[in-house]
């Protein structure tokens, strides 16, 4: 209903810049509804004549229950709480009074944009309320053929609107129907579809919208799932101060891979490579025996080896291998330092004496197993493709 009228006289802003005016919010007599926003039976979208009888609109409770309550942009399609309060309310009333036909508060409108609305035009009002309806068909006071009976009336919002359901000169009231010719009424409700953008929409319609707007939320955030995943799997990683993308590493891999299968190859072909190859071995696991008699050589690599010696000789040669390893533990410094260490251990260790100690038999056992293995992690170019292969994984 409109504030247009003598009301607009009244009108005051305060000194914080709210807008104070009295209006009308609700008058006896009948009005229509729909039936379903009443519960009447049958066709939900037929129009209902209600009336409201005076001892029901002027109830001191009923009139009572307009005190305070919040001022809504139009219908929020909800009933407005203490959850939802800030929501929803731009400004309350007060001061709730029976003036004639019609009862009164004066609205107190505290936020800008529904100031500037108001000062827009748009100027009706409609009471969100809850009620009783007794089903009874009769004629009001004034000789109005009447369905149902208002009853009970308590007071929840009242909604700044474009149409009020009972005209300019209510000043206050319901949200009238919008009826379509030929067609009954729909019921309709406001729905948020995102970006701060809500529509008011029949329910048929308002349930469609709001599925696919769902539907396009879902996708939307799985759509920025993939883009983070992909961003992360395709980011560089860095290979021993290197910047490599997979693609990259991939690539690397496939060069290393096919030099280590050149180097392989004529390894096995040429004969003093493969001695070469054989005679470094036998030093090793022959160093390793002579440093720690205990330690077996069976099937492992000899940077493993080379490791494992070190780290038997640590308690004993503690002094000497701190200073090699830089003050880390043999378990914890890398290949070429640990290859280092045991170096310095094979070059200080007394020569043995004994040529018929099974070593040369333990050497010839280890060789036995290891004769494909001359190309492992002691190649630096198998250890560097294996870190590669890795370095995805953080380790």
């Amino acid at each position: 209903m409109k504030l247009t009228l003598d009301l607009l006289s009244a009108r005051r802003m305060t000194a914080e810049g709210y807008l104070v005016v009295p209006a009308r919010i609700a008058r006896i007599g009948t009005q229509e509804y729909l039936a379903h926003e009443i519960g009447l039976d049958g066709d939900p979208d037929r129009l209902v004549q209600v009336y409201r009888p005076e001892s029901e609109v002027f109830d001191p409770a009923a009139i009572a229950s307009f005190d305070g309550l919040p001022i809504t942009d139009d219908h929020p399609g909800v009933s407005v709480n203490a959850d939802n309060w800030g929501q929803y309310a731009v400004g309350f009333t007060r001061n709730p009074r029976r003036e004639g036909d019609y009862v009164v508060v004066d609205l107190y409108i505290t936020r800008r944009s529904a100031i500037d609305k108001i000062k827009a035009g748009k100027v009706e009002l409609s009471a969100g309320y809850g009620a009783d309806y007794i089903d009874e068909l009769g004629v009001s006071p004034d000789g109005q053929p009447y369905d149902a009976i208002q009853a009970r009336i308590r007071g929840n919002h009242v909604a700044i609107v474009d149409a009020g359901r009972c005209g300019p000169a209510c000043r206050v009231s319901d949200s009238k129907p919008q009826t379509r010719t030929g067609e009954p009424p729909m019921a309709k409700r406001r729905i948020n579809v995102g970006d701060g953008i809500t529509l008011e929409l029949e329910e048929n319609e308002a349930s469609v919208v709001e599925s696919i707007a769902n539907k396009l939320q879902a996708a939307t955030s799985q759509v920025s799932q993939l883009e983070s995943d992909l961003e992360t799997a395709t980011a560089p990683t860095d290979v021993e101060g290197t910047q490599m993308t997979p693609q990259q590493m991939a690539a690397e891999i496939t060069r290393l891979k096919a030099e280590l299968a050149k180097a392989t190859a004529s390894a096995d072909e040429v004969p003093e490579a493969r001695d070469a190859a054989i005679a470094a071995a036998a030093k090793v696991i022959g160093d390793a025996k002579r440093l720690v008699p205990a330690i077996v050589t069976d099937g492992k690599p000899l940077a493993a080896i080379r490791r494992e010696v070190v780290m038997g000789a640590y308690e004993k040669q503690k002094p000497m291998l701190d200073a090699l390893l830089g003050g880390k533990a043999p378990a914890d410094a890398d290949q070429p330092t640990i290859d280092t260490a045991f170096k310095v251990l094979a070059a200080a260790a007394p020569a043995a004496t004994d040529t018929n100690d099974g070593t040369d038999d333990a050497v010839a056992r280890a060789l036995a197993s290891q004769r494909h293995s001359t190309a492992d992690a002691d190649d630096p170019r198998a250890a560097y493709a294996n870190r590669l292969t890795t370095a995805y994984k953080g380790k």
